[in-house]
Parts: C-alpha cells; structure tokens; sequence
C-alpha cells in the first residue's frame, strides 16, 4: 500500500508528519490522511516525496527498491616506454641504449660505407665463434705444415738417392740435394702456417714472370701470317720460360729465407694460432 509505505519511509528517515508537510507545502492533517489511507496521494506529491527521502518512486508506490547498477572500470597503467635507439640485425632485439649498440662498417664497389648494427652480447658471441674458427684453422694448418713439410723433404730425399745410385754423381751433388730436400720442410711449413711473409713474398716473386708481351705488327699476306705465328710462337715460349724461371727463382729465394723465418712462425703458431697473414 503506497500509505503504509509513505509512514514506513518517513519513519526510516527520522522525520515526522509536520516536517514533510513543510517540505510539501500541505498540512499535517493531510500527511495524516496520506498514511491512514483516507486520501489517495496523487503522483506529482509521490515525485516530490522520492525526491526529499532520496527515495526511488517505486519504494513509495510497491515498496520494491530497484537493484543498484554495478558499475565495474578498469584502470590502465601507462608506463613511460624508453625510445627503441636500434634492433639488433642478429636477434631482432630492440636497444635501447647507446652504449650497447655495436656498429660493424663495411665498404660496397661504390666506396659507400654501410653499418651492420648489432647488439653487445650478439657481437660478443659472434667474435668468440670467429675466434674458436681462427684457432681451429690455425691448429689444422700447423698439423699441416709438419705433414706436407715432411713429406716434400722425403721426397726430395729420396729422389736425390735415387739420382746417385742410378747414375754417376759426386757426392757434393748428394749433399747439395739433401740439404735441398731439408730446406723444404720449413718453406712448405711457412707458406701452410700464413702468419709470415714467406707466402707474400714467393707470389710476388712469381709474378715478375707474367708479364704482358708485346703487340707484333704485320703483313695481311702468307708472309706475315707466317710472321705473326712465329712471333706470337716464339713470346709464348719466352713467357712460360720466364715464369718457371721466376718460380725456381721464389722457390730458391723461399728455401733460404725461410730457415730464418721458420722459428719466429712456428712460435707464432703455438703461442697465437688464430693469427694469419691476413690479419
């Protein structure tokens, strides 16, 4: 009954009939009318009445309350992201400081310089693995460089046994091709090790062997045809002379300086294996 609940509303808000008169501008004969039942309240009153007790309408009509909307946020933490400065061309990480960006430079055919940018610890793993590679090789090479030195100096010893026995030779011929022989384990050792200038310094030496021959001018008749392929015969023959030449004349040069190299790259060798010629 809306009466029963305008009494029970009132009374839960500790008000009594002559103040909600006043707040209605009615008397407290007619709150009282209201309550009893004897006179119906019409809805404008019931409006206002929701509106003093902070009430819904409802309440006052049927007594039902409406259930409050729960109203559920969500609250986002917005973090200050640092600026991404780089990304690892290795692992795709990002880097976000400056120290730990390692740029490696290289050179195109247009002479343009161009940066591969990688990460502190990509870098790291990368120059280990190029280090543990350069060790390997340079251990390899070195049990190459004893194989191949031995085997070249007891070939040339046996050969120089076999030219004694087989023909008529001094002995200061036997000596000159043991000694020969010996001298090509540590040339055939230096140039395998490639931490010494033996092996620059016997290509040089053979290069001064290929040389560009001269043009041949001639005569478009038999006579110069025959002309031109003598000539042409003749500088071809001159041009393998001169490069065996120059390679017996390396190969020599190499026998004599390397006995002086030798110890400095095999030291090299033990001590650094993973450092080359190319280095």
């Amino acid at each position: 009954m809306v009466s029963e609940n305008i009494k029970r509303v009132r009374t839960e808000k500790n008000m009594t009939q002559k103040e909600l008169a006043e707040k209605l501008h009615v008397t407290a004969q007619a709150v009282s009318r209201w309550e009893t039942g004897e006179v119906e309240v019409s809805i404008n009153t019931i409006q206002e009445m929701s509106k003093i007790f902070n009430v819904s309408i409802n309440e006052l009509i049927d007594g039902t309350t409406p259930e409050k909307e729960i109203v559920v946020t969500k609250e986002y933490v917005v973090k200050d992201s640092k600026p991404v400065l780089a990304v690892c061309e290795e692992c795709n990480k990002p880097i976000y400081k400056g120290e730990d960006i390692v740029r490696i430079p290289h050179s195109n055919a247009r002479r343009q310089t161009t940066y591969t940018v990688r990460c502190k610890e990509c870098d790291r793993k990368i120059k280990k693995a190029a280090y543990e590679q350069a060790v390997a090789y340079g251990i390899s090479q070195r049990k190459k460089s004893f194989i191949w030195g031995s085997v070249a100096t007891l070939i040339g010893v046996l050969l120089t046994i076999i030219a004694a026995t087989s023909t008529e030779t001094e002995s200061g011929f036997v000596a000159f091709g043991i000694v020969v022989s010996v001298l090509f384990f540590p040339f055939i050792s230096c140039l395998l090790l490639q931490n010494n200038f033996v092996g620059e310094m016997f290509e040089s030496i053979c290069d001064w062997g290929f040389v560009n021959m001269p043009g041949v001018i001639f005569d478009l008749d038999l006579d110069g045809i025959i002309w031109l392929i003598t000539v042409k015969l003749f500088l071809w023959i001159l041009g393998i002379l001169l490069a065996i030449f120059t390679f017996l004349l390396g190969v020599m040069v190499g026998l004599v300086v390397s006995v002086f190299a030798y110890p400095f790259a095999i030291s090299k060798s033990v001590k650094h294996p993973e450092l080359s010629n190319d280095d």
